[in-house]
């Protein structure tokens, strides 16, 4: 009798703790992401005008790829440090779409964005914020301030200071960028 307790007794505690190894693994359903400006969350759509005129660019409309936001301004002395390295980078990284967004609220005239763009030789598309209202959604006080979106809309960094190559390629890893081959 002793016996068949002790064979119980193993069973049930077997049985507990493969029990307990099943509720541990069980699918975690995720909460719903929100859209907000912090890591870890949707960005914030918007729609803006190009600088050259060739319509507008919706943020939403790029996921399925990284993105890197750039707000700046041309009279910017940081901006203007980084604009080669940032020009350089989105020059020579395919599938990686930068986006520059001008504080055009700030801007003396709309042609001094224009010459920072020649200036630097800028290939990626320079949008305008003329109320900043972009700026202000996603809380931008300080320029440039980058934020580093993956291919599923997730911000996955925000820097306020200039980058230059290795800080650069450091957050283009945060979004998965270049893609793991």
């Amino acid at each position: 009798m002793r016996r068949y307790r002790v064979a119980f007794g193993v069973f049930f505690a077997v049985l507990v703790v493969v029990g307990l190894l099943v509720w541990g693994l069980r699918p975690v359903p995720r909460a719903p992401l929100t859209v907000g400006t912090q890591v870890g969350q949707l960005a914030p759509d918007f729609k803006l005008q190009r600088l050259d005129g060739n319509g507008s660019i919706r943020l939403w409309s790029l996921r399925g790829h990284p993105v890197w936001i750039n707000f700046f301004a041309s009279w910017c002395p940081p901006c203007q440090a980084e604009a080669p390295d940032l020009a350089a980078t989105a020059q020579h990284s395919p599938g990686l779409y930068v986006v520059g967004i001008d504080l055009t609220g700030s801007e003396t005239a709309i042609t001094n964005v224009d010459a920072f763009v020649r200036r630097y030789g800028i290939g990626y598309p320079v949008l305008l914020d003329p109320n900043n209202v972009v700026a202000n959604r996603f809380g931008v006080q300080y320029i440039p301030t980058s934020f580093f979106v993956d291919s599923q809309g997730v911000i996955q960094a925000e820097v306020s200071l200039p980058l230059y190559p290795a800080l650069i390629r450091k957050y283009l890893r945060k979004i998965d960028y270049p893609p793991a081959s």
